[in-house]
């Protein structure tokens, strides 16, 4: 069978949550984790619950790791894959603050030889991927003359690849989902703040909310993080190793808990690690030249639910989800090991089911 595991139902593990009526918000979460790792087949899930700066519920379901019967816990870590990007927003934001940063700047203040067509791209436009830039990752054209993968070409070589090529539209008038701009970003973050990208992280956001967490693939070995995720090949469960390079950080490779995320979210509860301007500036939704929305902030997706609640968040590799409501103060943080799993209504389903239970506070 090689790596290959048989996935069996696992038992769930229990972390009794800290508010009143704290059994039955278990049991609306419960009953969500246990349909959705059912159905999809998830060894182990994370979820925390974070309201008016305090984590309200916080419990591991399942297992971290099934070669060595390690259950899931809140303090499991997790590689969160393109849940990383709102990382770069927040430091964008908070390097704009420190007066390091202007999102308008142009690219050509930070990289050589732009062609004309590109020079209205702004920071800005490549946090919201509303750039226009052709994506190496997405391209057939990659890889380079030389022969290189993506994989083993350098940043400047990916950038100047995407500067170079012709643009999908110009800047501002459509948006596309792109880590060609993720990976310009991660440089022009360290040209304006003068140190690499997770010292800047480190020194902007993490430092200030207490949050531990680390970039890097499955080569990296990472305390309380199973070196491989798990995936379906051929209807059955086998390990998935992640491989995020350096050049990606800024688009994802960051691994952390429930337990470590959830201090982001107590610390943007109030205004004193963001101003309330700069969390306007982050999560606005931006109209496109066309008229329509954009429906995607500074690395925050950001959008009006059916039930008409405004959320932001995002999702990472179909197997983690962020999701915020500004209005309410609610996150929701639901972090899995299984990849391309893509149960993305998870977390809303939790949100639902305790707001509708009058387990959380609605307005």
């Amino acid at each position: 069978m090689g790596n290959r595991l048989v996935f069996v139902i696992l038992p769930f593990l229990s972390s009794a949550p800290l508010i009143a009526g704290a059994a039955q918000l278990e049991a609306v979460v419960d009953e969500v984790v246990r349909q959705h790792m059912v159905e999809k087949r998830i060894p182990g899930i994370s979820v925390a619950i974070v309201q008016g700066g305090a984590v309200v519920f916080s419990k591991g379901y399942g297992k971290a790791s099934l070669e060595f019967d390690v259950p899931a816990s809140p303090s499991t870590v997790y590689p969160i894959s393109s849940v990383s990007k709102v990382l770069a927003g927040l430091l964008a934001v908070r390097m704009v603050e420190a007066g390091k940063l202007d999102l308008d700047a142009s690219v050509t203040e930070f990289f050589d030889e732009v062609p004309a067509d590109k020079e209205l791209v702004t920071v800005r436009h490549l946090l919201r991927h509303t750039h226009g830039l052709d994506d190496f990752y997405r391209s057939e054209d990659y890889p380079l003359e030389s022969g290189k993968s993506v994989d083993d070409s350098t940043a400047i070589e990916l950038v100047r690849w995407s500067l170079t090529r012709p643009a999908r539209f110009s800047p501002g008038t459509a948006w596309e989902y792109s880590l060609a701009g993720y990976v310009m970003l991660a440089q022009i973050f360290e040209y304006a703040g003068g140190m690499p990208y997770e010292e800047l992280l480190e020194r902007y956001v993490f430092e200030p909310i207490g949050m531990v967490g680390t970039f890097g693939g499955s080569e990296l070995v990472v305390a309380n993080r199973n070196p491989v995720l798990y995936a379906l090949v051929d209807d059955k469960l086998s390990g998935h190793i992640v491989d995020f390079p350096k050049s990606t950080y800024a688009a994802g490779g960051f691994n952390v808990s429930v337990e470590e995320l959830s201090k982001l979210f107590i610390a943007l509860s109030d205004d004193d690690f963001i101003d309330s301007e700069s969390k306007l500036a982050l999560w606005s939704n931006p109209i496109l030249e066309n008229g329509s929305p954009a429906n995607y902030g500074l690395g925050w997706f950001s959008y009006t639910t059916s039930k008409g609640r405004w959320v932001v968040g995002h999702e990472g590799g179909g197997a983690s989800w962020v999701i915020y409501y500004p209005d309410l103060d609610l996150a929701v943080i639901a972090l899995s090991n299984m990849s391309g799993a893509r149960t993305d209504s998870l977390p809303y389903e939790i949100a639902r089911g305790a707001l509708a239970g009058g387990l959380l506070r609605s307005d």
